[in-house]
């Protein structure tokens, strides 16, 4: 009886020396694995300034607007991360040209090409007027139509060549709502503005439904860019990471799928 205990504890003896062993090889290899493998690396962040302008761009809209998601993809292709800062437009200029965000949603003229680089076009936004439906205009084109309506303009906002004619009658106010709201109170005759973003100021705002609408043609179309100030030290690796990503995104189909299911299929450039 005393060979079988005696087996026992030496069977037992050995599995301890033998597990101990095993944990130690464990362990070393482990440690070894950790020092040969990289360390895991964290993507940059691309602060962007953008300002408030549905349907592109807004904290409101799902993925803040289609603008900001293809923004943020075509970021991701390239390995980087973006954060979004809605602000004004003053401020967003200003925070751009000293290189803490680059500025997306922005139209290129020559004071802006001495400041900043520009991407590829982004999209596109039409411009022109909107009437109220019981309004005998037709046709803004038309000899001295211009000249008999008072126009609801953004303060401070671009004009094209059509409304810096001698002789019109221009009424600033805040934005393009504000203008629209005006013109179904018959305070203005025409509201000068973005096609998209008046449209989805009627579609969203009670007291425009049924009583102003879109009055074609558009004035002009301006293509949107995504621009970094001239003095970023990473402005052209910025740009070329947003360019490639863009490119691919057209090339797969995302790019349109994306303005498609915001509506906006036309804004494509």
């Amino acid at each position: 009886m005393k060979h079988p205990a005696r087996f026992s504890r030496l069977n037992h003896s050995s599995l301890r020396l033998l597990a101990g062993l095993w944990i130690g090889l464990a362990c070393s290899a482990a440690g070894s694995s950790a020092q040969a493998a990289p360390a895991a690396s964290i993507a940059p962040v691309v602060p962007i300034c953008v300002g408030d302008f549905p349907p592109f761009n807004s904290p409101r809209l799902p993925k803040m607007g289609p603008v900001i998601e293809i923004t943020t993809e075509a970021f991701k292709r390239s390995g980087y991360v973006v954060q979004t800062h809605f602000m004004p437009w003053a401020r967003i200029l200003k925070e751009g040209e000293d290189t803490r965000c680059l500025v997306l949603g922005i139209w290129r003229n020559p004071q802006r090409e001495q400041l900043f680089n520009f991407s590829l076009p982004i999209v596109q936004q039409e411009l022109g007027f909107f009437v109220r439906r019981d309004s005998t205009l037709k046709d803004w084109r038309e000899p001295g139509a211009l000249q008999q309506q008072l126009i609801g303009v953004e303060r401070g906002s671009y004009l094209p060549p059509a409304l810096q004619e001698a002789g019109l009658r221009l009424d600033p106010s805040g934005g393009i709502k504000f203008n629209l709201l005006k013109l179904a109170r018959e305070r203005i005759q025409l509201a000068f503005g973005n096609k998209d973003s008046g449209e989805y100021a009627i579609r969203n705002e009670p007291g425009l439904q049924g009583t102003v609408q879109w009055l074609p043609p558009g004035i002009e179309r301006k293509d949107t860019y995504l621009a970094c100030a001239k003095s970023h030290p990473e402005q052209e690796a910025l740009l070329g990471a947003f360019n490639q990503g863009l490119r691919s995104m057209r090339a797969d189909g995302s790019y349109q799928k994306i303005l498609s299911n915001a509506g906006l299929s036309t804004a494509a450039p």
